[in-house]
């Protein structure tokens, strides 16, 4: 049993604190079986505020309550012994979507949001529902926290009232645009030295934001259903059905890990040498094409001795509603195993991924053989498993119920490179995810010294979201050219809107009111509207017109043109 534990820690992805110096760490983010490393990248800012109940740089330590994965997940697999020969190609025939449902963007958002702004994809997610939620958890959490203290005659808490939606969206509006623009300290962002001087924090003061900081939360604490996970679960349960409700993946999807950075003392904190932020909190995703994101599992750790299907059951867990409909899954090397692609065989579903040498039932033959660059071998189960090593600059062993041996020639430049099809396949898929990371990191609002699960919370519901918005938004709009940055400003100033407030007028722009060719919603109208009625109601009810100010790029009827620039006409 204890040689199977070490090895089981040896040849995992992941660890447990260790005394190895970090600068003798691979940092790569990338399988590291056959990809070369990059250089490590340090986090940013520090957040720093006071006491009474607000965050400061305390660690967290968090008791063991439950297990994350429980073993409801089916891991029994045929018991057949497995025999290996050479490919004949002849695999399992599995049909994508046999009974042609709907898949891809939900139709509804197709025909009425063709003309619709950031704010609206990104209220698809965070909607009413999570709104309320948040601001109903946070005040309870202030209401707890203010009748269990006894409270200085100067604390801060003592000057608690309840937050309301319209709050709640400036101080998220904050944090993201807080991770656009970097400064030293969160208290500098209120400085008034000109080298700082930003009308944007205006919108709330420097005692307020801190205080919603400290008591914002996200699950309430009388209640354990989500063990150890409790403080964010439930928000996260949210996020994903809304996630599920807009999109439904087409036939390829991915699994990968990504981490959300944190130093702090917790029991399923992870240690990931191949990360660019080693410490933290380990989230497993499923994304589909185009970087969307399907699925958000948090790892919350489990017993050792119970570690050895792991992969296995997160990968069964993740993949539970989109099983038995003709899908390709694209792993990594931590996940793969013979096991698992002869499972997914059995729920008509692909499997396609790169696979370690040291696997439960590899066949030996192609393991260990040793090959010239350029050279291939492979072999077939009696299950109908393909198992395929090609000498690059390394050797790359891949595992695939999809594919045969087959050698494709691409055209690089002006050259010819032959490679199995398995390989550029594998690539293709498993570039949805990465894609998927790379986004979320751009300009991420995650700071040190916050509460691990308000890491989570700001991760899934600031960056996740966001670019699921953005995905949505560039499939309906068909406006390819939005970046992410410039599609988080455009949420930003929705968010930090305040009706009935004048709203800062930019310097230096001409505010004319002129006709175009395409009749749209009039913004203003509409943010009012929604902040009255909610945004599906202000969709049909806000007037559309032809009217539309070139200084602030918004459709606007007259009244409103009048009202927003009565100090600059």
């Amino acid at each position: 049993m204890d040689e199977r534990i070490v090895n089981w820690l040896n040849n995992s992805d992941f660890e447990f604190d260790t005394d190895e110096s970090e600068d003798e760490v691979d940092d790569s983010d990338i399988d590291p079986d056959y990809f070369p490393n990059q250089q490590p990248n340090e986090e940013q800012n520090t957040w720093n505020c006071d006491n009474d109940g607000i965050e400061n740089d305390v660690d967290e330590n968090v008791q063991l309550i439950a297990d994350e994965f429980e073993d409801d997940v089916n891991v029994n697999t045929p018991s057949n012994e497995i025999t290996w020969g050479p490919v004949t190609g002849n695999l399992n025939t599995i049909t994508y979507n046999p009974l042609n449902l709907d898949v891809g963007i939900n139709p509804d958002i197709i025909d009425c949001m063709e003309d619709c702004a950031p704010i609206d994809f990104y209220a698809l997610f965070f909607d009413e529902n999570v709104l309320d939620f948040l601001v109903s958890e946070t005040n309870r959490y202030a209401h707890q926290i203010i009748n269990s203290r006894r409270l200085s005659k100067c604390s801060r808490l003592k000057k608690w009232t309840p937050i309301d939606r319209t709050e709640m969206r400036n101080f998220l509006g904050l944090i993201v645009w807080m991770g656009l623009v970097n400064m030293p300290n969160l208290r500098d962002y209120w400085r008034k030295d000109f080298l700082y001087k930003t009308r944007v924090p205006e919108v709330m003061s420097r005692n307020r934001f801190e205080l919603i900081l400290g008591m914002f939360h996200c699950g309430n604490n009388e209640m354990i259903e989500y063990g150890r996970l409790n403080k964010v679960q439930h928000l996260v349960d949210m996020l994903v059905a809304n996630f599920n409700k807009w999109y439904i993946p087409e036939d390829k999807v991915c699994i990968d890990e990504s981490v959300v950075p944190f130093i702090g003392r917790l029991v399923f904190r992870q240690y990931l040498k191949n990360k660019k932020h080693r410490y933290g909190i380990k989230i497993f995703k499923l994304c589909s094409k185009d970087f969307y994101t399907l699925r958000y599992n948090i790892y919350a750790g489990k017993e050792v001795i119970r570690e050895t299907d792991v992969s296995y059951k997160i990968v069964l867990k993740l993949m539970e509603p989109y099983l038995n409909f003709g899908r390709t899954l694209y792993t990594d090397n931590w996940y793969s195993s013979v096991k698992l692609a002869e499972k997914l065989n059995q729920e008509n579903t692909h499997l396609v991924g790169t696979l370690r040498a040291n696997r439960k039932n590899n066949p030996e033959n192609v393991v260990k053989k040793k090959l010239k660059k350029g050279e291939v071998i492979a072999s077939q189960s009696n299950n109908n498993v393909v198992i395929l090593k090609w000498r690059d600059k390394r050797d790359i062993l891949l595992i695939t119920t999809k594919h045969s041996d087959q050698i494709i020639e691409i055209q690089k430049r002006d050259t010819i490179i032959k490679k199995p099809l398995v390989v550029e396949d594998y690539n293709t898929g498993k570039s949805y995810i990465d894609r998927s990371d790379q986004m979320s990191s751009y300009s991420s609002p995650l700071k040190k010294t916050i509460k691990w699960y308000k890491k989570v919370a700001f991760d899934i519901l600031l960056s996740t979201a966001t670019v699921n918005a953005l995905s949505l938004f560039k499939s309906v709009t068909k406006n390819k050219s939005i970046t992410i940055t410039t599609f988080k400003e455009e949420i930003i100033k929705q968010l930090l809107y305040k009706p009935n407030v004048p709203q800062p007028i930019s310097p230096g722009l001409k505010h004319l009111l002129v006709t175009t060719q395409k009749k749209r919603m009039c913004k203003p109208c509409y943010a009012q509207k929604s902040e009255n009625l909610g945004r599906l109601e202000a969709q049909n009810k806000t007037r559309k017109v032809f009217t539309h100010c070139e200084g602030c790029k918004q459709q606007m009827c007259r009244d409103c043109f009048i009202k927003k620039h009565k100090n600059v006409l």
